[in-house]
């Protein structure tokens, strides 16, 4: 329009450098047609707006009072006036639209001329039952214009459908394309570099203080440069620094942002809506009196409604909570402000870099955010550092709702970001389902096994046993991770080892235990806190925004992943193997025996844990006849009460009661040692004892002897001192014919003559035993009743059932190197002729 009408002044603007340009481009052109700038171009022009101009418009001619409610009509009389007008005017009135040849007639009449028509949609939208008739207008006005080449015909058209409005106007779009395509020349007519200019000259003006600009965009571009690989590569070219010049004050990555991403959005205008938004964010900067050197993204105040509801109405109402966790007071952003002064002394880290994400988040395009570099690009200033927009930007990540990092690149999203939802349940559980999931997982993991006890309580919830298990500590009781922590895992076992709620525990040594440490259980809980997170989320319990597709899939997955990471950090986390062990048979006092098992392989831990305490010997899954015969000459021969033989059920029952003694893994590798170690007389067996006499007594026999089967068959029975057991095989009478081993004499019966004539064979009579059997027990200081009457019942009675006839000869000897006393000598033989035993004394 300028152009035709004012060409002159075009070519004649200010002298500023890209005035100048424009001047030159015009000049070039108006040569190249052999025009004069001077003279102008001589040519017509008619304007047409299709959201001023009506089909029930009641303008007319100032001649004639014709109709100017057509465009054709229009269109005419501007160009020409009524004369024009005339030659249209039969269609005009009608309403129908002119053919080619009156429209040919017309550009012949009134010479060189441009017909401009602005929102032809809108018109066409609004026409209602002229629309055919508009139609057919364009299509004759296309070709004439073609046709004439003193005419140039310019039409504006929405650029989406979404612009056009509503269904109608998307038709009318359709069909105006396919009748401008035939002929058309597309012309977009500000692309980012031209827009930016416009819309800073509309809100500034000329540059009042170029020296200023030049020296505040130089620093910009030194800062680029100098950090080359914190900031985008074009940022730190020369041709940046000319970008800067030509935007000043508006940094270029509001443009960059506002036409390549926003501008994408169908409902955005690109240079009215983009001079709107950036009006507004002027203006309350203006008011605000911020005297940042440049508005750069981190400027814009989304915090002013004004500017907050230009984005919105791009958007949706859905991001109100978006803007608000951005920029605004008690938002997550100032939050991480105020918790770091550092964060405040750059005018709030958080809250610029939210700012900048958030112009970088336009929902459109296959790739969503703006990496790191952009990030700082729109929030670093000329004498402050990255690294703390770096460490502002770490601690975004993990706290503000509406945020997502992906794949290298942040933006905002009017859904809550699910990590962030979770991270947040996560700290909002308490630790007592943590714990109780922990105790689940143990039971879920071992399933129903009679050797295990998982996390008890208190030693109550121990049962008494005689059988060897494994104690899981529960998630509390935890070993020390340093020296200086305590340790909770041993106090709970001890006292399990020691108690069963309040009576003390009979058998102690059938315990075992497994226990995690203090930082392993901390990792486990972490772990479990991930799962119990994200099962809420996807079970319902913890509401989001629309938890399906994509999201649904990402919960789902995040869910799986946690589910696994719990199960191995369980496994990792109850390494801790203790076996209790008493250094003094005489003094109950135990201490814990720690080792590390290593279940990573088979993942299970009470296999695992069993491998561990049984290669240490903490737990014997083997004993030798050698090494069972050790332990009755330690712990058993000794003893008055089972000098001579013990049961197996009372050698089971001491054995799982002292936690001195050897833990057996169970009764079976009792009975084994017992049979391996009877053939080789480490001990004798016998299936039961009475009245002196042990029955079926087996010493030294082979396993296979014909007399009996192993010992499971013969039961439970007693296990014979091997010096009582040669005893009694000594008297045993012998089956054999064979002389004995150790070279014994039969006697031999005469042979006799039966009554058919034959020979019987002698008669063999079995040895005689000893015809006399002498016990000694010599004791120390002093004598018991109770040793009398073992003497009594064990050797007396025995002798007495046995036939023989017993004499007991008690003899106290004494001595002592200085000599007793008179009065001592006088008293013992004063006693000694009242107890009527004879006195000696030298």
């Amino acid at each position: 329009y300028h152009l035709v009408n004012n060409a002159g002044a075009l070519v004649n603007a200010s002298d500023e450098a890209d005035a100048r340009r424009t001047s030159a481009e015009i000049r070039a052109m108006m040569e190249d047609a052999g025009l004069t700038p001077g003279d102008g171009l001589r040519a017509r022009v008619a304007v047409l707006d299709g959201t001023h101009l009506s089909t029930t418009d009641k303008t007319v001619t100032e001649e004639t009072g014709d109709s100017l409610d057509t465009l054709w009509g229009q269109m005419a009389y501007q160009l020409g006036g009524q004369d024009a007008y005339e030659i249209v005017g039969a269609a005009a009135r009608r309403g129908t639209a002119p053919g080619g040849a009156q429209l040919d007639e017309l550009f012949v009449s009134v010479g060189p001329c441009v017909v401009l028509i602005d929102e032809l949609v809108a018109y066409v939208r609004n026409a209602g039952a002229a629309q055919d008739n508009i139609y057919t207008f364009v299509q004759a006005l296309t070709q004439a214009a073609r046709r004439n080449d003193g005419v140039a015909l310019v039409v504006t058209l929405p650029e989406s459908e979404a612009e056009a409005g509503g269904a109608g106007g998307a038709e009318a779009l359709e069909r105006l394309e396919r009748l401008l395509g035939r002929i058309e020349a597309v012309w977009t007519p500000l692309e980012t570099n031209e827009a930016f200019e416009v819309v800073r000259r509309r809100l500034f003006g000329e540059v009042s203080d170029p020296a200023e600009r030049d020296r505040t965009c130089k620093a910009f571009a030194d800062m680029y440069g100098r950090s080359r690989s914190d900031y985008p590569r074009e940022a730190g070219e020369q041709r940046y620094l000319e970008r800067l010049k030509a935007c000043y004050p508006i940094h270029p990555e509001i443009f960059d942002r506002l036409y390549a991403d926003w501008s994408s959005i169908p409902q955005f205008q690109r240079t009215r809506g983009v001079l709107r938004m950036l009006a507004t964010a002027v203006s309350r900067l203006y008011l605000d009196s911020d005297h940042g050197p440049m508005i750069l993204p981190a400027s814009l105040p989304l915090s002013d409604p004004a500017l907050g509801d230009e984005f919105v109405k791009l958007l949706s109402e859905q991001w109100r909570p978006v803007l608000s966790e951005v920029d605004s007071d008690g938002a997550r952003a100032d939050g991480i402000d105020k918790a770091l002064q550092r964060f405040a002394e750059v005018g709030g880290a958080a809250r610029r870099i939210a700012r900048t994400v958030f112009l970088g988040s336009a929902p459109s395009g296959a790739v969503h955010g703006i990496d790191e570099r952009q990030i700082r690009l729109g929030a670093v200033q000329p004498g402050q550092g990255v690294s703390v927009y770096n460490e502002a930007l770490s601690r975004m990540s993990g706290d503000l709702y509406y945020l997502y990092p992906a794949n290298g690149r942040y933006y905002f999203h009017a859904e809550e970001n699910l990590n962030k939802v979770a991270a947040d349940r996560r700290e909002q559980l308490d630790p007592q389902p943590v714990n109780a999931h922990i105790v689940g997982q143990l039971k879920d993991a071992i399933g129903r096994r009679a050797d295990v006890i998982v996390c008890p309580r208190e030693s109550a919830d121990v049962p008494e046993a005689e059988r060897v298990r494994l104690v899981i500590l529960p998630p509390e009781a935890t070993r020390p991770t340093r020296a200086s922590e305590h340790d909770h895992a041993a106090d709970l076992a001890l006292d399990i080892l020691q108690r069963r709620g309040d009576a003390g525990r009979v058998h102690r040594n059938t315990l075992l235990f497994l226990a995690a440490r203090g930082d392993e259980i901390r990792d486990l809980r972490n772990k479990v806190r991930d799962y119990l997170a994200w099962e809420s989320i996807v079970s319902g319990e913890t509401r989001v925004r629309n938890l399906s597709g994509e999201r649904q899939v990402q919960a789902s997955g995040s869910l799986r992943r946690a589910e696994h990471a719990a199960r191995h950090a369980l496994v990792r986390a109850y390494r801790q193997a203790l076996a209790p062990v008493q250094d003094d048979p005489q003094r109950a006092d135990y201490r814990l025996s720690a080792a590390e098992i290593n279940a990573k392989d088979s993942g299970d831990m009470v296999d695992a844990a069993f491998r561990r305490f049984s290669d240490d010997e903490a737990l014997v899954e083997d004993i030798s006849p050698t090494a069972l015969a050790s332990l009755l000459r330690q712990y058993v021969w000794d003893s008055p009460a089972f000098k001579d033989h013990i049961s197996v059920d009372a050698l089971w029952n001491l054995l799982t009661s002292h936690v001195y003694m050897h833990r057996l893994r169970n009764g079976g590798v009792l009975l084994r040692a017992i049979e391996a170690g009877v053939p080789e007389g480490k001990f004798g067996y016998a299936s039961g004892y009475q009245a002196g006499d042990y029955q079926n007594m087996r010493f030294r026999e082979p396993k296979d002897d014909p007399r009996g089967g192993g010992l499971a068959e013969s039961g439970p029975g007693l296990l014979v001192n091997p010096e009582m057991a040669e005893l009694v095989k000594a008297v045993e009478p012998s089956p054999q014919v064979e002389p004995p081993p150790d070279g014994g004499d039969f006697d031999v019966g005469t042979e006799t003559e039966t009554g058919d004539g034959t020979v019987a064979p002698p008669v063999i009579v079995p040895p005689r035993g000893p015809r006399r059997i002498t016990a000694t027990k010599t004791l120390q200081d002093d004598i018991s009743l109770d040793e009398v009457n073992n003497l009594r019942e064990e050797i007396i009675r025995n002798l007495r059932d046995g036939g023989g006839r017993v004499t007991v000869t008690i003899t106290v000897e004494a001595d002592n190197r200085d000599g007793f006393s008179e009065n001592t000598t006088r008293a013992v033989k004063s006693n000694s002729d009242h107890l009527n035993a004879e006195f000696k004394s030298d």
